[in-house]
């Protein structure tokens, strides 16, 4: 991806083909908005910052309550691979995370987008005005609502964030959530 940090702004549209602008239409396949940046300037590639993809879903967390010990609080791809994987094995399912791996629009390919972690999910939150400017201009939907992370809370719960304010919650994981789906770049 052609992803500089000391370009790229939260906010900025993201597009197939790694490409960044502060302009909606400058090239084709919109992806999402950059909702956070890593401070880090000589981060990596994958390591850079985050793009949140356009929809907002209302889904289940889990099938079923149980313990998964998915309980990484900044890496949603790594807790989103993880709950796929363990829904193979074991027979029971996983809605927002699968909505998010299998994600495919507009260039994205299946297994980069991912369920991000309630710290992901914080700094997003933290960025929402602007976030939530840049999503109104693609027709996307504004982050609202109960956000689930990737993050396990206890055997029945999950954490999730208040797009209003930031505030954290330990929600119900057989209740539907406000899913987001994001890309790493």
């Amino acid at each position: 991806m052609e992803a500089n940090n000391n370009k790229i702004k939260v906010g900025w549209y993201a597009f197939a083909g790694g490409k960044f602008s502060p302009d909606s239409k400058a090239y084709p396949n919109c992806q999402g908005v950059v909702a956070c940046l890593n401070p880090d300037p000589n981060a990596p590639v994958g390591k850079q910052g985050l793009i949140l993809t356009p929809q907002q879903l209302h889904l289940e967390w889990a099938s079923e309550v149980g313990e998964v010990f998915i309980n990484d609080l900044e890496d949603g791809a790594t807790n989103t691979k993880k709950l796929v994987a363990y829904a193979l094995k074991n027979g029971i399912s996983f809605p927002a995370a699968d909505y998010c791996h299998s994600y495919s629009q507009n260039g994205v390919k299946p297994g980069k987008g991912f369920l991000p972690a309630i710290r992901q999910l914080q700094q997003m939150v933290a960025n929402r005005e602007i976030v939530n400017e840049a999503l109104k201009a693609i027709g996307g939907d504004i982050l609202r609502g109960w956000l689930g992370s990737s993050s396990e809370y206890s055997r029945n719960g999950l954490w999730a964030v208040w797009a209003n304010n930031g505030n954290l919650f330990g929600g119900c994981k057989i209740t539907n959530i406000y899913v987001r789906c994001v890309i790493a770049f």
